[in-house]
């Protein structure tokens, strides 16, 4: 585990933030593209996926825009959690 010194620069966040950001990426483009994904992975068996289209696609992007919700939410707290240590690095000192 790295120390709060080196976890608390910019730097750090930032890689960690794009890793997370990766991750978010693909779920997202995951659930907004579900219903193709499963016409297709239906089609490669020969079978048919009835039932599914528009009105259960839009519930997949509203879960996939819920994910993006949380992503904004996160980082934005994860911002304001780095500037205060940032500015006052000794609330965190622990030891």
């Amino acid at each position: 585990m790295e120390s709060n010194d080196e976890y608390f620069k910019w730097s750090a966040f930032a890689k960690r933030q794009a890793k997370f950001s990766l991750v978010i990426g693909a779920g997202v483009l995951i659930f907004w593209n579900s219903v193709a994904i499963g016409e297709w992975a239906y089609a490669l068996f020969g079978g048919e996926l009835k039932g599914y289209g528009p009105p259960q696609q839009r519930w997949h992007r509203v879960l996939a825009m819920g994910f993006v919700g949380m992503y904004i939410v996160g980082t934005v707290l994860g911002i304001i959690n780095m500037w205060r240590y940032r500015k006052y690095p000794a609330l965190y000192d622990d030891e």
